[in-house]
């Protein structure tokens, strides 16, 4: 992937500022990365790319952050997002924009059914299915259950490694929320001012929302 290429990354703070989960997906919806790190690795990973169309989420546990560090980490990220030159999407052409997007509601509407707990075991596979079953190029997470056996069921070994944690599973999701708001452009439906804070949902027949914050 050349620095020219458009890149939808998402960005899930819920774990600190030494542990911001970050992933890039590109056109095809293929994981060009997907870590987790100090907001410096990720700054620095952005900005080799020209193209870059950005979400943040501040719902990775399912509330607005409220603790002073959440709140801290946040502010830096907001402080860094404009100095990179990031402009709310849709109020300009620029090459850089960014938008916030609540993922237990994306969640729930790419799922139009009940969602299980976010770091519950189950929650993480219902989660990947979701996302799975909208293209993105991750692993199965059927697989995780074709590499059990009784054997290793009674040894306590489970092929964790084919599973995805819970920030890993929000910054693929608001990265796939930006690539819908490019990918599949529809008709919009506005309330409120077009400007930061705004927040992104995409709906169940694949329509997006904004919301004011």
């Amino acid at each position: 992937m050349s620095p020219g290429d458009i890149i939808f990354t998402g960005i899930d703070i819920s774990s600190g500022p030494k542990h911001i989960t970050y992933a890039a997906l590109d056109r095809d919806l293929n994981v060009m990365l997907l870590e987790t790190g100090h907001l410096s690795r990720i700054i620095t990973n952005l900005e080799q790319y020209k193209q870059v169309i950005l979400g943040v989420t501040l719902f990775g546990s399912g509330k607005a952050p409220s603790a002073i560090r959440e709140t801290k980490v946040y502010a830096g990220l907001k402080k860094w997002i404009a100095q990179a030159g990031f402009k709310p999407y849709l109020t300009s052409h620029a090459p850089r924009q960014w938008v916030e997007t609540n993922l237990p509601e994306c969640f729930r509407q790419l799922a139009s059914q009940t969602l299980l707990p976010r770091p519950t075991l189950g929650g993480k596979f219902q989660r990947a299915l979701i996302l799975y079953d909208q293209g993105l190029q991750i692993n199965d997470p059927m697989q995780f259950f074709e590499e059990i056996s009784r054997q290793r069921l009674m040894m306590g070994v489970l092929p964790t490694e084919l599973l995805y944690s819970a920030s890993e599973l929000d910054a693929l999701a608001a990265a796939y929320v930006v690539w819908l708001l490019v990918n599949k452009p529809v008709r919009i439906n506005l309330a409120g001012d077009m400007g930061e804070g705004m927040i992104w949902i995409p709906r169940q027949e694949r329509t997006r929302e904004i919301k004011s914050a």
